[in-house]
């Protein structure tokens, strides 16, 4: 989903992971400029300087050039690069061949059904010159017969690919002709008995009902053949969708494969490109790897959503690849939704399960891009085995792209962050050129930890064929692989721990550390350790990493951590039992203290590390960073992560107010406000002001829950430049107890941007909290009271007002792996000109699927797409028109698509007036009121004219709303649902 498919300038979500996708990205592209500098070729050495560098795709960040200088021929050559995405075009340039000169993509499948056709079986007529079948409405389709060349004796399938297909992804004019109806036939020829790599596929891309002028793909694995569909003037029309096969005979199934999102093509190009963009000295960063396609995300829905099993069954087969055909596979997802049960989510078990049974496949997966604020690591990337990669800005990239002149790298302010887990494993540039299908007229300038994680696949690829060349047929487990990937970090300065993981890895010294640990471990079948210590926030308070975020000081506090050895499957017990390590400790701050000097393993038995936070610290609100190292000599074997949060309190003594006065965000780096929600708080304010007389973009671009979940807070920033200085936020709804986190960012990485910042809460209360009833007498208009309290001892001087905003209407589904879709109809009657769509499922049911994508259509063209941001989805849909009759659809991509999972789907629909009807709300017959700490203040309200008819089954529905007098923010919102 759209986590991962993110990009863009101003960092629109898609796709990920999010926007569904493409992860979630998943796409969102942010618009480009055309690569126009020049580095070094691939083959030879390059020159000792260049007057251009491809700063666009950075290879020197991570001393790619250095490496590829000292070793031009290991290149990535003989590794698989398995790209999970949107698909891949295998035409464009920088995908078509690779430096062997042979194509590039040497498989494709599409687990994600979105180029599914039926076959229908056909026949021979008019003595074998045409094909045809009769249809089940006894129409007769016949076509011109296709020449069977040397099949002889052939069976025949026939088949139809409608353009109507296409008509919801972002390339609905598949042969360019100004319209979106065509239709083509596909006949498919192969010898009787044979296997479905003999087929012979035939497409009547013309429209001409004659295949003998059509020429013939296989199967794409067997001989990498692809067509497009015919554009009768091709010098004036550029739209061009390239597509391959595979034939399903026994299934009756043609599987079409083709990229009509981009991001899969895009990815692509960063790991393994061979003169992207037809340019010379322009390369991915392994481009002597070969690339199989993995289509997982359906295009037609939000960010290309993930289907039912379609992450499995790609994944799956990428192992099954990597055994059969005993060559290295790096899989690359740049796909992801939000995580609250990290590590816990079906997907996440699944890819740990895999990958210890797996210990030579490798996976690397973009982070997810719901940064800044901590704890935001989305899913699959909290799974612990594959690598998981955080997004930066390469200081020369920034330069020619942006103009900015950096100091440093900076890490990309979307960038998921880690906390409750010992994640990102690495970070590397994010923000990257690549390769993009023909269609695309949107830019090759993308963002986004989708265009991270196949920058780390590349070094995966290098660092797996540079061991191949050293030790010809040995392959490294994936451990060692992250292993010298994570020993190779930099520091990337003004970020910690929890930003970078280990940091920026650097090419050459990971190579030497994957030899040392190659020639070390020889043939043990030690592969990690799991670990496992008390966790607060962690699902069943238990963690891999030690997080407190709570108002619980763990001051004087033992943490204790569980470590276990993990082995190779099939590994016997004379074998484990052979297993001992030794490892010095040591901590990174003086906080943590470790309680013993070292740490012993023998076998498959559990060790324990016992660290003792000290009694004086956290005495400052902020967070608290520490790793307890597990040294090998001087290097840094496994980092104990251990993480405190200090918040900032509120209370009557401060007023239920914090202000920061004279702050500075320097670039991206974030300026973290960790406040806790005061008990009986029913709203939260931030404002954003400027210093008078300084330069400010400053930003806050979510506000974090406790959880790590992200509230979008809109256009909270300033732009002194155009003359605004200040900004406000309100949070009422779904506000709750807990650590909330508030970020503040610069716009560019290159400004430093001064601030004030203040914080405030208000607890106003209503008894009851909904108004559920009124008085709607004859010839009347509906009135009633509700009560408030102020739980504070802070006098709130407030003003009333109401509306009657629509009406309601809540549907029940249950989606199961089998019937994944709810499809809901939504009638916008007259006056009404917008629904608001609301839905919220347990967090054990998200933690069943990989995507959540909401689609609604109008005569089947998609008017709305969106993703569950997380297990809550809230979102407004305009009308198309007046009287439109529209299908909600409400699709829940099941990890597994066997079993017996279910989500229980409750979804309000709140249909909204065009023009609401106001409410008179009133105390003692004044819409102003002081409420007072602890006294009850009865509030009288009146519909100023009777509400238009409200639909059988439906609730008309309002908000009553208490503003602040001086400010008008929001202090409380009372929701009027009538009849519930």
């Amino acid at each position: 989903m759209r986590l991962c498919p993110i990009t863009l300038w101003g960092f629109m979500r898609a796709l990920a992971v999010s926007p569904v996708v493409a992860l979630g990205l998943l796409a969102v592209i942010a618009a480009a400029q055309d690569p126009a500098a020049k580095n070094q070729k691939p083959q030879n050495p390059p020159a000792a300087t260049h007057a251009l560098r491809w700063n666009q795709l950075p290879r020197t960040a991570c001393g790619v050039d250095v490496y590829r200088t000292k070793y031009p021929e290991r290149d990535g050559r003989g590794v698989v690069i398995a790209v999970l995405d949107t698909g891949v075009d295998m035409a464009v340039k920088g995908l078509d061949r690779g430096p062997d000169g042979a194509a590039k993509v040497i498989d494709v499948r599409d687990f994600s059904g979105e180029g599914d056709v039926e076959l229908h079986r056909g026949r021979f007529l008019n003595g074998g010159k045409q094909v045809g079948r009769t249809a089940e409405d006894g129409t007769p389709e016949n076509y011109g017969a296709p020449d069977r060349g040397k099949i002889g004796d052939a069976a025949v399938w026939l088949a139809t690919i409608k353009e109507s297909r296409f008509k919801n992804t972002r390339v609905a004019d598949v042969d360019d002709d100004g319209k979106k109806d065509g239709v083509f036939a596909v006949c498919v020829l192969a010898p009787k008995d044979a296997g479905d790599d003999h087929a012979l596929v035939f497409v009547d891309t013309d429209g001409d009902r004659d295949f003998s002028d059509e020429k013939p793909v296989r199967n794409f694995h067997v001989a990498q053949e692809t067509f497009t569909f015919h554009r009768k003037n091709e010098a004036r029309q550029r739209r061009q969708l390239t597509c391959a096969v595979n034939v399903f005979l026994k299934k009756r199934l043609l599987s079409v494969h083709f990229d009509s999102g981009g991001h899969g093509t895009h990815v692509a190009g960063i790991a393994a490109g061979y003169k992207l963009h037809g340019q010379d000295d322009f390369h991915g960063i392994a481009p002597g790897a070969k690339v199989i396609s993995l289509k997982i995300g359906d295009n037609r829905l939000a960010g290309g959503s993930t289907t039912t099993g379609s992450k499995k069954a790609a994944f799956l087969y990428a192992a099954r690849y990597a055994r059969e055909k005993r060559v290295p596979v790096v899989c690359n997802l740049s796909y992801g939704i939000a995580s609250e049960q990290e590590g816990a989510a079906d997907i996440d078990r699944f890819l740990d399960k895999l990958l210890s049974e797996n210990p030579f496949l490798i996976i690397c997966q973009a982070a997810g891009n719901e940064g800044p604020g901590l704890s935001s690591i989305g899913s699959p990337a909290a799974a612990h085995l594959p690598i998981t990669v955080g997004a930066m800005m390469a200081k020369e990239t920034a330069k020619s792209v942006m103009g900015a002149k950096l100091a440093h790298h900076q890490i990309a302010r979307f960038s998921s962050r880690g906390g409750e887990l010992s994640k990102p494993d690495i970070v590397t540039p994010g923000a990257v050129t690549s390769a993009v299908p023909l269609w695309n007229r949107d830019g090759d300038f993308w963002w986004g930890t989708s265009m991270a994680s196949p920058y780390a696949a590349g070094l995966c690829g290098l660092l797996a064929g540079d061991l191949h060349a050293e030790s010809p047929g040995r392959q490294p487990f994936h451990t060692w692989i992250k292993e010298a990937l994570q020993k190779s970090g930099r520091s990337v300065p003004g970020f910690e721990r929890v930003d970078i993981g280990a940091g920026l890895p650097e090419l050459s010294a990971a190579v030497a550390e994957l030899r040392e640990l190659a020639a070390a471990h020889g043939d043990s079948p030690f592969l990690d350790y799991a670990i496992r210590t008390e966790s607060p926030m962690a699902p069943g308070g238990e963690g891999r990493a030690a997080y407190w975020r709570t108002e619980h000081l763990p001051r004087g506090q033992i943490q204790e951590f569980h470590l276990k050895p993990i082995f190779a499957p099939h590994t016997d017990r004379a074998r484990q039992d052979g297993f001992a390590r030794r490892y010095r400790l040591r901590s990174t701050a003086s906080w943590c203290e470790v309680m013993s000097d070292q740490v012993y393993f023998r076998g498959p038995q559990e060790a324990t590390v016992r660290v003792r936070y000290k009694d004086g610290a956290f005495q400052s609100p902020g967070v608290y960073q520490a790793s307890v190292e597990l040294l090998e000599g001087d290097a840094v074997v496994t980092r104990l992560w251990n993480t405190v949060v200090v918040p900032h309190t509120f209370s009557a003594e401060n007023g239920y107010r914090r202000s920061f006065k004279n702050q500075a965000a320097d670039g991206w780096r974030p300026q973290r406000y960790f406040v806790a929600v005061p008990a009986g708080a029913g709203a939260m304010q931030v404002d954003l002001r400027a210093v008078d007389g300084q330069f400010s973009t400053a930003r806050v671009g979510q506000i974090f829950r406790p959880n790590g979940t992200a509230i979008w807070a809109g256009r909270l920033n300033l732009e002194t430049k155009t003359g605004k200085t200040s900004a406000r936020r309100e949070i009422v709804d779904g506000l709750r107890p807990g650590v909330w986190e508030i970020c503040v960012t610069s716009d560019r990485p290159d400004e430093v941007s001064r601030y004030e910042l203040a914080v405030s809460f208000t607890g106003l209360a209503a008894v009851p909290s909904e108004i559920t009833s009124w008085s709607h007498g004859v010839g009347k208009t509906p009135s009633g009271s509700v009560k408030v309290r102020n739980l504070f001892a802070k006098p709130v001087r407030g003003k009333l007002s109401g509306s009657l905003m629509g009406y309601r209407k809540t549907v029940k589904r249950k989606l199961t792996a089998k019937n994944d879709t709810a499809k809901i109809p939504v009638t916008f009657a007259k006056g009404v000109s917008a629904v608001r769509v609301r839905s919220k499922i347990k967090g054990r049911e998200y933690a069943l699927v990989t995507d959540l994508a909401v689609t609604m259509r109008e005569g089947g063209n998609n008017v709305f797409q969106a993703g569950f941001p997380d297990r809550t989805f809230d979102r407004r849909i305009d009308s198309p028109k007046d009287g439109a009759k529209c299908q909600l659809e409400i699709m829940g991509a099941f990890t597994h698509a066997d079993g017996d999972a279910k989500i229980e789907l409750e979804v309000e629909l709140e249909y909204l007036y065009a023009s609401p009807v106001p409410i008179r709300v009133t105390s003692n017959g004044k819409s102003e009121v002081v409420f007072y700490p602890g006294i009850d203040v009865d509030l009288d309200f009146e519909l100023a004219s009777v509400p238009p008819k409200t639909p059988d089954g439906c609730k008309p529905s309002g908000e009553l709303t208490i503003s602040e007098k001086a400010t008008g923010q929001a202090a409380l919102s009372i929701s009027v649902v009538i009849g519930g």
